[in-house]
């Protein structure tokens, strides 16, 4: 694995930020847990699903970090995908009334500098290993 020091200045920004995004999506875990276990949640089932959603979504972002770091091209497609996805929520929390517009404009303006960075030419660059290793043996 490449240590982080060693990876390019560009792709170290970017997986700050996508730290900063699971460090976020593990709080929500954390929260909906506690709601849970205090018993202050509307649906049993809905809280587990989201339990369980919140869980994956954090070592999904983790994983593909982890993929861009080692330079695998396919961790720049699972973060794109993942920044395409957390726009669309922040849009949809713009749209509200409240403080969710805050947190709306914060998901949107972090998923934006993100693609911009993932589809910058030194960061294609460094990430660009295909495979994990020979798989037609």
């Amino acid at each position: 694995m490449t240590p982080f020091s060693k990876a390019p200045a560009l792709v170290q920004v970017v997986l700050v930020l996508l730290l900063i995004e699971a460090l976020a999506l593990a709080a929500v875990f954390l929260t909906l847990l506690f709601e849970l276990v205090s018993g202050r949640y509307q649906s049993f089932y809905a809280e587990v699903f989201l339990l369980v959603l919140a869980a994956g979504s954090t070592l999904w972002v983790l994983q593909f970090s982890r993929g861009l770091l080692n330079k695998k091209r396919w961790a720049r497609s699972a973060a794109f995908f993942w920044q395409l996805l957390q726009a669309v929520v922040g849009a949809g929390a713009i749209a509200e009334t409240g403080t969710s517009r805050i947190f709306g404009a914060v998901l949107v303006i972090i998923s934006g500098i993100t693609v911009v960075l993932l589809f910058n030419s030194k960061v294609v660059e460094a990430t660009n290993e295909e495979t994990d290793g020979d798989l037609t043996n």
